[in-house]
């Protein structure tokens, strides 16, 4: 039948060469990335950072109508209150540390799993971490479009196609797609500036204006400052590198300062109104190192650094940049193209923008690498709040991979099919970190993320503690979080806990004490006898519980193997009276 002959004709020829093969490779790099994304929620054991759980708790509060409240408080908080002469009772549960963007996120996210907020003791996995990790999953994948639009500017669409592929196995970016961590959300930002850069570059070779270019980039870098305060310091490489490159010299750089202003500051006036500092609580975060932990800091009531702070700041830059650069090729995910970006410094791109945008980006890195030894880097579970590093994985692996291209090129090699061998390389190398973590290669792993989390079983302090009663804690994030309950970090010593209890100073008694291997076993004995938790060393060691303690009924029954111990003013399985 001639009719049917023509059709199968078309039909062929258009799966070979026509529109319809073109889907069809779209088709199958979508099921395998969709593929990917269900082998890493498979293998989901909940969110792994205090700083990613303490954001959504304040999602969930924004979602619920409360506005930016937190269930966490932090003594330092309290003790910067009271030396600003504000209500501790009225300011407390008002978030001063964490940024407000990511919350606002996570909100959006946990409206889809409101039904499923509430945690039973059969839970393993909470609805609401999923549904952050799918949130921030669908982040990282709105990067790679931008980045896509981005190396196609810069180089090609083989390439940017090349490159996207090449992110997309990076084993880091999806392990802090899980995390809770607003990395995903800073690297679809970051991209998102940068791509604007890259059109006021474009803009300014070509004798157009690039005002609203660079207002836009100021604005886009307000809402990562809204993400994460520490991402200033890339924002003053780009300033330093603006106010260098564009004409007159200074002026451009004040645009985009301006716009930054006007989305960043307004928070700042919100801070200092609550706490009257606005920095917040956050701010004492760069003391982390000097004479305590971040965590140890956030645990006193009273902020007292001692002297010698400027030798104290130059050996902590000292050991930051000498970590760093250390563990440099693990910060950039084990990706061997992301760290021939160095490389790609020296070689003299033909096409002026995209010689000058890798110097824009070096400036930005340098910027964080100087904010990252000033924070420092502390990571839970093999992920870090600050680690910055990160989000210059995607651009820095364009820029690697043109850079190796060309020295491909360079070698002439006359073999057929050795330039899919070398590409094919360097798609295993990249992968390499992924492949060896799929369930079938890692060794196998706890259902949930213990220790010291186990969902199910925080949850019970939900049933347990009333919503205006208080829970003190070594892991107040986790409290507040999966039992939605008001939770205090437990303070340097018991005295404090003592005093804040009897005065009402929270405006509710602490009624209730939590210890979790965080404290506990996850250290050695002589870090319980002698470290940050030393004063509460005999109830973590269970040399005092019932005979000097305030809080005299307790249960070991909150984790695995007696690690957990939770002390309260009453028998909570059956309150007075009943």
């Amino acid at each position: 039948m001639p009719g049917s002959e023509e059709f199968i004709q078309s039909a062929v020829h258009a799966l070979e060469a026509g529109g319809l093969a073109v889907w069809i490779k779209r088709g199958a790099i979508a099921l395998g990335i969709i593929g990917i994304a269900a082998i890493y929620l498979y293998q989901f054991r909940g969110l792994s950072t205090s700083q990613g759980m303490d954001q959504a708790q304040i999602g969930r509060a924004i979602a619920s109508g409360e506005g930016w409240k937190t269930k966490v408080v932090r003594p330092l908080a309290i003790g910067q209150l009271q030396a600003h002469g504000k209500s501790v009772t009225g300011k407390i549960w008002t978030d001063t540390y964490n940024a407000p963007l990511p919350p606002f996120i996570d909100a959006i996210a946990l409206l889809f799993v409101k039904a499923h907020w509430k945690i039973t003791p059969r839970t393993l996995i909470y609805a609401g971490d999923r549904a952050i990790a799918i949130m921030s999953i669908l982040l990282f994948l709105g990067s790679i479009v931008i980045l896509f639009f981005t190396a196609r500017r810069l180089f090609d669409q083989r390439l940017a196609l090349l490159a996207c592929g090449l992110v997309i196995l990076c084993d880091a970016l999806w392990q802090y797609s899980l995390s809770g961590l607003p990395q995903m959300l800073l690297l679809l930002l970051f991209n998102s500036a940068v791509y604007l850069l890259v059109r006021a570059v474009e803009a300014h070779y070509a004798g157009e204006s690039v005002i609203k270019w660079l207002a836009a980039v100021g604005a886009v870098f307000g809402l990562l400052a809204l993400t994460h305060a520490l991402t200033f310091w890339i924002f003053l490489g780009a300033l330093i590198f603006t106010a260098f490159f564009f004409r007159p010299r200074g002026w451009k750089a004040a645009i985009m300062l301006g716009a930054w202003a006007i989305i960043y500051v307004p928070w700042l006036i919100r801070t200092f109104a609550v706490c009257g500092n606005p920095g917040g609580v956050a701010i004492y975060s760069l003391f982390t190192g000097i004479g305590h932990t971040e965590w140890g800091w956030m645990r006193q009531m009273n902020f007292d650094p001692g002297t010698g702070l400027l030798g104290s700041f130059r050996d902590k830059l000292t050991i930051g940049l000498t970590s760093q650069t250390a563990h440099l090729f693990e910060y950039f995910g084990l990706s061997v193209v992301a760290l021939m970006f160095f490389g790609s410094l020296l070689h003299p791109f033909k096409r002026t923008e995209t010689a000058a945008i890798r110097w824009m980006i070096l400036a930005m890195w340098g910027g964080a690498v100087l904010g990252m030894c000033l924070y420092g880097i502390n990571e839970e579970q093999g992920v870090a709040a600050n680690q910055l590093h990160l989000i210059f994985i995607p651009l820095m692996t364009c820029y690697g991979l043109a850079y190796l291209l060309v020295q491909w090129n360079r070698l002439a090699v006359d073999i057929p099919f050795a330039r899919v061998g070398f590409l094919t390389l360097l798609y295993l190398l990249c992968a390499l970190p992924m492949i060896f973590t799929t369930p079938w290669l890692s060794p196998p792993k706890p259902f949930v993320r213990w220790p010291p989390y186990m969902p199910g079983l925080i949850g019970v302090l939900n049933d347990w503690m009333q919503p205006e009663e208080i829970t003190a804690s070594d892991m107040p994030w986790a409290v507040a979080w999966y039992a939605n309950r008001r939770s205090l970090w437990l303070p340097e010593t018991i005295r404090t806990l003592t005093d804040l209890s009897d005065y009402d100073v929270l405006g509710a008694p602490v009624n209730g004490v939590y210890l979790t291997p965080i404290s506990g076993t996850d250290n050695k004995f002589r870090d319980i006898v002698k470290g940050e938790y030393k004063d509460w060393a005999p109830v973590i060691q269970r040399t005092q519980l019932l005979e000097k303690f305030p809080l005299k009924w307790n249960t070991v029954a909150l984790g695995l193997d007696n690690e957990c111990i939770f002390l309260s003013d009453h028998n909570r399985d059956h309150p007075p009276g009943k």
